[in-house]
């Protein structure tokens, strides 16, 4: 009994447990060193601002009633009842979703046009860039003097023309489609940048073999262009959703969120809840809902990654 027991113990598998040498050790502390200051750095900048934004969203701090105090969900069903929330949610998709397509229609076709082989094709791709490079504050200000009914350029000659005075910033329908056009005209030319570099990467042979087989020009762009470039569209497609879901300078400076709360966005109201009356707990509630939003747009990329199996 005694020597099957011991039989048993021998065949028994033995883990060969070996503490790594002073060698790796070393290697693996200084890993560590080197990235502390980075996760410190990522934490300090991200995580901790995160976590002490869904912990405010709790509470009712404020700074002008000199409140600070546990109160669940108020905050949270305030934001049903808030009519500038509901605005700004609904322009904030509106908005987003609108000027991306606009964006990614325009960029291609600007794209497709210096791509083309003709004279000057150098300074057109140059000057193309300048709305990009200016700073978007001042390319709200630099609408907001353009479309200014009393001495605006545009409207001046819109008159001029029609003979019906041009109106923008007192119509929520026309405020909203200068943001919107105003954003477009800001970032698609850096869209139609990042689709000439893919284009310049599909092969000259396909086109020609396309113009053997009888294939026009639309034909070609359709059939050859536009599969081999449709990952790049999806990856900046998403990249500006998720950028113009976060940005309010171009409103800002633009319309200020106005006429009324027409043109507020999502990301304007924290501002104006947050730092202008100092109701840290409400807008903390909001930014968690663009956090949210912002998630939910991380998951249908991944999602569309995965199924057009977006790869470089």
């Amino acid at each position: 009994m005694t020597s099957t027991a011991k039989t048993l113990e021998d065949a028994r598998p033995k883990l060969n447990i070996s503490w790594p040498s002073r060698s790796t050790r070393r290697r693996y502390g200084l890993f560590a060193l080197l990235v502390a200051p980075a996760l410190l750095l990522r934490f300090g900048t991200a995580i901790y601002p995160i976590i002490q934004t869904i912990l405010y969203s709790f509470r009712d701090f404020s700074l002008l009633r000199g409140t600070d105090e546990f109160v669940g969900l108020e905050n949270y069903y305030a934001l049903s009842s808030n009519f500038g929330v509901r605005s700004a949610v609904s322009f904030t998709v509106l908005y987003v979703v609108a000027s991306t397509i606009l964006e990614l229609i325009l960029g291609l076709l600007i794209a497709q046009l210096l791509n083309a082989n003709f004279k000057g094709r150098t300074f057109a791709r140059t000057i193309n860039l300048i709305p990009w490079a200016l700073p978007t504050i001042v390319a709200g200000y630099m609408f907001r003097w353009l479309l200014d009914e009393q001495f605006g350029l545009i409207p001046y000659w819109v008159t001029r023309i029609t003979g019906d005075p041009m109106v923008v910033f007192i119509d929520p329908v026309g405020s909203k489609i200068a943001v919107i056009l105003a954003h477009v005209w800001k970032d698609a030319p850096f869209m139609a940048v990042v689709f000439l570099a893919g284009m310049q990467g599909i092969p000259l042979d396909l086109y020609e073999a396309a113009k053997v087989d009888g294939a026009n020009a639309w034909q070609r762009f359709w059939r050859i262009t536009m599969p081999l470039v449709t990952p790049l569209v999806i990856t900046m497609g998403l990249f500006r959703i998720v950028w113009s879901l976060a940005s309010f300078d171009l409103v800002m400076g633009l319309t200020n969120g106005g006429p009324g709360v027409a043109t507020s966005v999502l990301a304007l109201q924290i501002f104006r809840e947050g730092i202008l009356f100092f109701k840290f707990g409400f807008a903390s509630a909001i930014s968690v809902l663009l956090l949210v939003l912002v998630a939910i747009v991380g998951a249908i990329g991944l999602g569309l990654y995965r199924r057009f199996d977006v790869s470089y």
